[in-house]
């Protein structure tokens, strides 16, 4: 059996701040679907979707959010760390943690996002 991963699910206690995030320090072309409690914001990029709800849309087992979690942890790749952390300072967000490969965030959740160039 051969399986591919489809998608990675967050979520929030406010998911437009979260959206709003990924699309800023990330550069995803999130789209806002729905209205209400059921909105939520997605990207669909080579098969992958990351989808953005709130935590109340799932509270008996999401809400409120767990900062302390790490069952989750998000990687993206960069080209280049120095260009990165130069955006990083332009929307004033300081790295939770920098190595030689890795500059790890925190979203406005908690969740530490890494962004490396391996």
């Amino acid at each position: 059996m051969q399986t591919v991963l489809r998608g990675i699910f967050l979520t929030c206690a406010d998911p437009a701040e979260t959206a709003k995030f990924y699309r800023e320090i990330a550069g995803l072309d999130l789209e806002h679907l729905g209205n209400g409690a059921g909105g939520y914001w997605k990207i669909d990029r080579n098969g992958l979707q990351l989808a953005i709800h709130g935590a109340r849309a799932f509270a008996d087992y999401a809400d409120p959010p767990d900062r302390n979690s790490n069952l989750s942890h998000l990687y993206f790749k960069i080209e280049d760390q120095a260009a990165f952390l130069g955006h990083l300072e332009n929307c004033m967000v300081k790295p939770y943690s920098t190595d030689d490969v890795v500059v790890t965030v925190e979203d406005p959740d908690g969740r530490k996002v890494m962004f490396g160039t391996a």
